[in-house]
């Protein structure tokens, strides 16, 4: 079969701009270190790295949100850890008021002494991360606490009053809840939160001071060092009700304690989960990498061949665009 000049050419023209694409394209991966610049040009890859890209933007919201949570639980346990140490100074001047040989004098100025603990308590009680207080639950716009007439107030309700309706609030205020999404998995039943699925980062003060009363004393440690100056201020000590404060001090001082240390738990829980998280970045990022981004020794290569046959079939073209012109001049 007699192949014409023209069908040559045609051919010659194909295979050249197919060679033209190929080094266009080894070309550019080698400059944008890509495989593909778009969808088309890889349907499948591109699909997986969006869906990769997607649970990696996810897990940025993640760590973002335990970063913020792990700051505001440095910021509640350095001032949970200043409460507790006021306590501790305010127990070890307790033991001085109460031992035998302390004069009314002595108690008077161990009394002022507890009355100015009282209020470094509420300071410590009202601290503030930025323009969030630490220890309100869900509120955290507002002060919670205050201390009026030598009684502690949570947004205004006495945390010592016997009160039903009072206590059954402050209980319910002791609990408030306000969840983060940390990347545990957030699921919904029923429309209702799983809530093992999220953080619950609310920090209620009254946890760590006490609230209501045992036995008729006030369980609330800045109330109790306030009745025990009270007491302390006394011309005879009613020994009675200094053991039953005192008492309860070393309960409520062992509460603090706890309380501290489940914040311990809770930052060393948010600290391991930042770190998970922080290794997922890691690995989504390597594997949006192996499939977005080109081995740049491959890709020299790939563009060394391709510059390689272009070439080739420019110099082939020459040989056959010469005797095309031989031929039309015969």
């Amino acid at each position: 079969m007699r192949i014409t000049t023209n069908q040559v050419l045609q051919n010659y023209q194909r295979n050249l701009s197919n060679s033209n694409n190929e080094l266009n394209s080894t070309m550019n991966k080698v400059l944008t270190n890509r495989n593909f610049s778009k969808a088309s040009e890889d349907p499948a890859a591109a699909s997986k790295a969006f869906k990769l890209r997607k649970e990696y933007l996810a897990n940025e919201d993640y760590i973002d949100n335990v970063g913020s949570v792990i700051s505001n639980y440095d910021a509640v346990e350095s001032s949970t850890m200043q409460m507790s140490t006021i306590v501790k100074e305010a127990n070890a001047l307790v033991l001085q008021g109460i031992d035998g040989s302390t004069s009314l004098s002595q108690r008077t100025t161990i009394a002022t002494s507890l009355r100015t603990m009282q209020e470094s308590l509420v300071l410590s009680a009202n601290s503030k991360l930025g323009d969030s207080f630490l220890f309100g639950g869900q509120n955290t716009s507002t002060a919670p606490f205050e201390l009026s007439n030598g009684r502690l107030l949570y947004f205004g309700n006495d945390v010592g009053s016997t009160d039903a309706t009072v206590q059954s609030e402050l209980e319910g205020m002791s609990n408030e809840e306000v969840y983060v999404d940390i990347g545990l998995g957030l699921s919904f039943e029923s429309g209702t939160m799983n809530k093992n699925t999220a953080f619950n980062k609310a920090e209620s003060g009254l946890n760590a001071l006490g609230f209501g009363t045992e036995g008729g004393v006030d369980k609330n440690i800045v109330n109790i060092l306030g009745d025990l100056a009270d007491e302390f201020e006394q011309t005879t000590l009613d020994e009675t009700k200094i053991k039953q404060l005192t008492d309860q001090l070393t309960v409520s001082k062992d509460g603090l304690t706890d309380y501290l240390a489940e914040l311990g738990t809770k930052s060393n829980f948010l600290e391991k989960t930042e770190s998970r998280l922080t290794d997922t970045k890691t690995n989504l990022n390597d594997k949006i990498s192996t499939l977005e981004n080109v081995n740049m020794a491959e890709a020299i290569t790939n563009y060394s061949w391709a510059q390689y046959a272009y070439n080739a079939a420019l110099k082939v073209g020459n040989g056959i665009l010469s005797q095309s012109f031989i031929d039309f001049m015969s």
